[in-house]
């Protein structure tokens, strides 16, 4: 098992060493200013290895891969990263047709990038259903998957993980932990639509507020199920906190270790 933080800057490269983390995302989505170079000679220095996030839309909105994220799968290679993840325009709860069908007409161009560039590419779980993920391993079968626990809940009754569990542990590369409030969002959708129609772009901007990273146990999420199933299919890989703020990393390292214990 490895236990890992993220950094969005050199400061916090550097406090990821400090904390000791097992591994260190290194994330392009919201307003980076990562030196690529020196965040490598940091972490190896020390011997802790790296996973690579690329850009993303900071609203949510639907990615064209083609401009904004496949120029950048090199910068994986460049860095050493052992996973390089990418959000995805896949879920019909937030995106159009267009916008899903686009999505998908790119991923052989990112998967022959990865496979030129000699990296490991992971797409970002996001409200999908196994439809989507199962259109997905169709564009590219060596496609893996980071299972992000927090987006998981979003717009769903019961967390999506479990259904990714079931069908698509085997391509399940990290799992994202973090917290939300989101089992109460199919309420205010529902309650909405009851009184008007309600664009797909409204309901992905009322998921985003949904999605508010806290800490594990200050939300909705079923942490000790989610872990327990995990740990019955034998999983035991890298584990992402993803707490909003970066220093909770040593409370929520030992939150985790707890649950997992006694799940």
């Amino acid at each position: 098992m490895q236990i890992g933080t993220f950094a969005r800057d050199t400061k916090q490269v550097k406090r990821s060493v400090e904390f000791k983390a097992d591994f260190v995302e290194l994330r392009m989505d919201t307003n980076h200013t990562l030196d690529f170079s020196l965040a490598k000679k940091v972490l190896s220095d020390v011997g802790i290895g790296c996973t690579l996030h690329l850009p993303s839309s900071p609203d949510w909105g639907p990615m064209n891969l083609r401009r904004d994220v496949i120029p950048y799968i090199d910068v994986g290679r460049e860095v050493g990263a052992e996973l390089v993840t990418f959000h995805t325009t896949l879920s019909p709860l937030f995106y159009s047709d267009e916008d899903i069908a686009a999505f998908l007409e790119a991923i052989p161009m990112a998967r022959d990038a990865a496979r030129e560039s000699g990296v490991t590419l992971a797409a970002e779980t996001l409200g999908l259903y196994s439809t989507e993920l199962t259109l997905l391993f169709d564009s590219d079968p060596d496609l893996h998957l980071a299972m992000d626990v927090g987006h998981a809940q979003i717009l769903a009754t019961r967390n999506r993980s479990f259904a990714i569990m079931q069908y698509f542990l085997g391509k399940v590369s990290m799992v994202n932990v973090h917290d939300n409030q989101a089992t109460a969002m199919t309420d205010e959708v529902l309650h909405l639509k009851s009184q008007r129609d309600v664009p797909l772009h409204e309901i992905r901007d009322i998921a985003h507020r949904y999605d508010a990273h806290l800490p594990i146990g200050e939300g909705g999420v079923d942490f000790k199920t989610i872990f327990k199933e995990l740990k019955r299919r034998s999983y035991d890989g890298r584990f992402l906190m993803m707490c909003r703020d970066q220093s909770c990393f040593p409370t929520e390292r030992s939150k985790f270790k707890e649950i997992w214990r006694k799940s």
